[in-house]
């Protein structure tokens, strides 16, 4: 028989999000996994990659309800980035994830959100560990409806092509699903992170002085065009599946500056 292949499950919703609960029941139909889930308590959305370090950080045993009851599984008063830290170091001993798996989230991570994702900081705390990891998001439904079980039906290929294949070190795959039936899907597209983001702003509301209280909200910008860009390409309908590193060089930048005088030599 073949060994079952070990999967750390995280996410930045928490640990009752429907995203992850379903996600880790579509593993456990499918057979061959090892699951282990060490999530949030609440909603982490927003936080990147921060991690917990002025204060303790407080982690608590949780059995989940039916078939998941099984799952070993830690619900952790912190980021989805303490999250996997302290998995991988302290909550379960003797387990070697060959793969973290951060998601489902609600709603999309592409463009210019990535870097405040903590979906995504999540999987990039597991490349920090030499750990190969997806970060999976869910597009906003235009008719209300979340398809989180065909979204994760949809991500159990990507999973094990993914631990067949292998990634490079320090990467992980971004991947963002389009929240429609399968019918009106084109297809999985491998893309690259573009600029498209949420256009911010603060709506201020009623506060007792000296203070001044602000909500923030946006609506999504897109200043991409190409296909085979993230968010372009989860508007047309596609499954985008961007690959992701650790670092941010810019050879454009690098370019343009090399040739300061306050790099040359005196």
């Amino acid at each position: 028989m073949a060994a079952l292949r070990r999967i750390l499950l995280t996410n930045d919703d928490g640990l009752s999000s429907p995203g992850l609960t379903t996600l880790a029941q579509v593993l456990l139909e499918a057979g061959g996994y090892d699951v282990r889930i060490a999530a949030p308590e609440r909603e982490q959305s927003g936080v990147g990659h921060c991690i917990t370090l002025h204060e303790p950080l407080y982690a608590e045993p949780m059995t989940l309800d039916g078939p998941l009851s099984g799952i070993p599984t830690w619900r952790v008063r912190g980021t989805p980035a303490d999250c996997v830290k302290i998995a991988i170091t302290n909550l379960f001993p003797g387990f070697e994830p060959e793969m973290a798996v951060s998601g489902i989230n609600r709603g999309p991570n592409v463009g210019m959100n990535v870097f405040y994702s903590g979906t995504v900081g999540g999987a990039l705390e597991a490349c920090i560990n030499e750990i190969p990891a997806l970060a999976v998001s869910l597009d906003v439904p235009t008719t209300g409806l979340w398809h989180f079980r065909l979204a994760a039906e949809q991500t159990l290929p990507l999973i094990a092509a993914a631990l067949e294949n292998g990634l490079p070190p320090w990467s992980a795959l971004n991947v963002n699903l389009p929240n429609r039936p399968q019918a009106q899907q084109k297809g999985v597209r491998l893309t690259r992170q573009g600029v498209s983001c949420f256009k911010e702003y603060y709506v201020e509301e009623k506060c007792d002085p000296p203070h001044r209280r602000f909500r923030l909200e946006g609506e999504m910008i897109f200043r991409d065009r190409d296909l085979d860009v993230d968010a372009v390409a989860l508007r047309e309908g596609w499954i985008s599946v961007t690959p992701l590193g650790l670092s941010l060089p810019n050879p454009s930048a690098l370019a343009h500056v090399k040739d300061w005088a306050v790099f040359k030599p005196a």
